[in-house]
């Protein structure tokens, strides 16, 4: 009897409807700081909350100018980063810097 696979995508993105989980994904993303990686990131969470169409007009803008930004210069502008966060019911935090 074969088993039935789940694809690590669909298991990914199953495993981000919870916000723990996207939080913890996205920060280790952000951490690593590679652009391609942080857009694939957002892009995850996004389809986990059912896909870019089922945020508001306002917030569909703000992650496209916060994905262009960051395809165009490599950086992540911050106040895009937090109203992106919050629509997405995360914030930003800090914490210390372990050696």
């Amino acid at each position: 009897m074969m088993s039935k696979s789940i694809s690590y995508h669909k298991e990914l993105i199953e495993s981000l409807k919870n916000l723990s989980e996207a939080a913890m994904y996205l920060e280790v993303v952000l951490e690593e700081g590679e652009p391609p990686m942080i857009r694939k990131a957002f892009y995850n969470v996004i389809e986990a909350k059912g896909g870019l169409s089922n945020l508001s007009p306002d917030i569909q803008e703000t992650f496209l100018q916060f994905d262009q930004k960051l395809h165009e210069t490599g950086k992540i502008e911050f106040s895009l980063l937090r109203t992106l966060l919050e629509s997405l019911g995360l914030k930003v935090g800090v914490m210390v810097m372990t050696n």
